[in-house]
């Protein structure tokens, strides 16, 4: 029973070290430049494995995206369920978006620039479905918040704007090398700012005075 368990792991596992390693060869040469041999050579993988898991370069760097946006995605899920107050789960997105691109700074790179490759086109489906799963849980979330009054209600196509608008902004000028303040200033700073503008009891008061 114990070695089909291991054989999914290993192969998994091989999976995973040929992906990352396809993602620094990427960001170091360009998808255009590198070469399966490249990733071969960075991975310690075999031509026959890389082929057996990927069946061209294209959908290796499809994969690529793919595994960064499912690393993004469930851990973002995972930290917004760890709460169950409004104003800490808002907080925490923005903070774990932020904290994500620090830490994943190649990755987050790849996903700005590679999101209309065109060799993401045989992966539009199982992205959509990612996206569908990602978006039925955070609006789970959201909606139950909402609904107590925790959270101010808006048109639901302004919660995304407002939480990660601003932060997709910082991120950009953090991976340029443009920023000048730290991460973690600027999550607190951005999350505030999140927070204000989804805070029933802030806008209540500042409609009151209009």
């Amino acid at each position: 029973m114990k070695k089909p368990r291991s054989i999914h792991a290993s192969t998994h596992g091989r999976k995973r070290d040929i992906i990352h390693a396809a993602l620094t060869c990427f960001t170091e040469k360009g998808f255009t430049n590198t070469s399966i041999e490249d990733v071969c050579s960075q991975s310690g993988a075999s031509v026959g494995s890389l082929y057996h898991h990927f069946s061209s370069k294209e959908r290796l760097a499809s994969a690529v995206y793919l595994e960064g946006i499912r690393d993004y995605q469930t851990g973002l899920v995972a930290e917004l369920e760890r709460h169950g107050q409004a104003r800490e789960g808002v907080r925490a997105v923005i903070r774990f978006h932020l904290e994500w691109v620090e830490n994943n700074p190649d990755w987050s790179r790849y996903l700005f620039q590679q999101r209309h490759a065109m060799f993401m086109a045989d992966s539009e489906g199982e992205f959509a479905r990612m996206n569908a799963d990602f978006m039925a849980r955070m609006s789970a979330w959201f909606r139950k918040r909402i609904e107590a009054g925790g959270i101010r209600k808006l048109s639901p196509d302004l919660y995304p704007a407002v939480l990660l608008g601003p932060c997709q902004e910082y991120a950009r000028l953090y991976l340029e090398g443009s920023h000048v303040t730290p991460v973690n200033k600027a999550a607190d700073v951005l999350a505030d700012a999140a927070w204000t503008a989804l805070d029933p009891a802030t806008n209540a008061k500042g409609s009151g005075k209009n």
